[in-house]
């Protein structure tokens, strides 16, 4: 990969686009943001990073953003499994068009073919089959499940008020909790190692934790008593219709669904703790009780003199 060449981020206005855009800013290397719309990254354009507006049903404008750059951080937003198909052909084509040497592919999750009857890890293993088919994929990266969770707003009011992390799964499932950071920084290790990153790399955390044992972390990095209780899927789903769309709640919710009832195929997907990569060369993974105790101040807020 030439490092004198941008790298390309897709969805670099998003929580993860966005976190790999300041890994790769932090390696040296030049950022090429890909947004859909210029007015909401003002923060992207104050850290230097260079903007390129396109949308991933237009394959014109795609191949654009791409002209110029050296590889990609390809994301693909969760949706309707043919709008999936048409942004992902797109981008891999508008990577071809123009020339890109390395190529990453950033997936929110596990993988799985039909007939799983989970339409989220079948959405992803059709995205993970059109980027194969293109001959341009150099790498693929996927998490188990992401800490960036407890920084949603319901979830810290519970977290602050109530002494509470409730989340839709439960207790005694055990989950090697990742981070948005540390899976971006893989990327962009991945990235830059180029034929010798090919692969496919699942991204956790150091140690696999049940929800008391997550509590007990959590408790550690922000200082004060935290208990850990599943939360009922119905009422999940329900809170995230209202917070992010009636889809978005009947997806995540669908997703959580597969895990409470497919325990094995739940433990291959989130219970494995990290082992060394080589190819990632020294890094290691964030614990919780650092993570939490380095966003101590987002948590808490207002309530942080308490």
């Amino acid at each position: 990969m030439d490092l004198s060449k941008p790298v390309l981020v897709y969805l670099a206005n998003g929580v993860q686009g966005g976190a790999v855009a300041r890994a790769a800013s932090r390696h040296g290397l030049k950022v090429r943001a890909l947004v859909r719309n210029p007015v909401h990254s003002s923060s992207l354009e104050e850290a230097g990073v260079e903007l390129a507006q396109a949308d991933l049903f237009d394959l014109g404008s795609l191949v654009a953003a791409s002209q110029g750059a050296s590889g990609a951080v390809i994301q693909i937003p969760m949706g309707a499994q043919s709008d999936m198909a048409a942004q992902a052909t797109h981008a891999f084509n508008a990577a071809k068009i123009a020339g890109l040497s390395s190529i990453i592919l950033k997936l929110g999750s596990a993988s799985r073919p039909e007939p799983c009857e989970e339409p989220s890890l079948v959405a992803n293993a059709m995205v993970e089959d059109i980027a194969r088919q293109s001959g341009m994929l150099s790498a693929i990266v996927r998490p188990t499940m992401y800490l960036d969770n407890l920084l949603r707003p319901h979830t810290r009011a519970d977290l602050v008020e109530n002494g509470l992390f409730a989340a839709p799964i439960s207790e005694s499932q055990q989950i090697a909790w990742t981070s948005a950071d540390d899976c971006a920084e893989a990327t962009v290790r991945l990235l830059m190692a180029g034929p010798a990153g090919v692969g496919d790399y699942r991204i956790s955390g150091p140690e696999s934790l049940s929800g008391d044992a997550l509590a007990e972390r959590i408790m550690v990095g922000l200082g004060r008593p935290i208990v850990y209780r599943a939360r009922p899927l119905d009422g999940f789903e329900q809170d995230m219709d209202k917070a992010e769309g009636r889809a978005a709640g009947r997806r995540l919710a669908s997703k959580f669904r597969y895990l409470a009832t497919h325990r094995d195929d739940a433990d291959a997907i989130l219970a494995i703790p990290y082992s060394t990569i080589v190819e990632l060369g020294d890094f290691f993974p964030t614990s919780v009780e650092t993570w939490i105790r380095d966003r101590r101040q987002i948590l808490l807020g207002s309530d942080i003199a308490e």
